[in-house]
């Protein structure tokens, strides 16, 4: 899936969880009582943090490709 680098989160996330930046965007992917959820947000830098997009997915690989979905498609917006 791409090039993206994923990193892990930290311990206090439940496992699986990662995250990685895309532009002005930070996606989270992690799992919430067994189930994979993914968020986009917009960075600190740009607007503090603010929640932009989440959802479910049914495979964490699905969640991760939801996640980079949703922040290129309102990255196209937003040009």
């Amino acid at each position: 899936m791409d090039d993206v680098e994923w990193k892990s989160l930290p311990s206090l996330w439940p496992s699986p969880a990662v995250s990685t930046d895309l532009g002005e965007f930070m996606l989270l992917v992690f799992t919430q009582d067994g189930a994979p959820i993914w968020e986009a947000r917009l960075r600190a830098e740009v607007v503090g943090d603010d929640l932009v997009s989440s959802g479910g997915a049914d495979t964490f690989e699905a969640a991760k490709a939801a996640a980079l979905f949703e922040a290129r498609a309102r990255s196209q917006f937003s040009k």
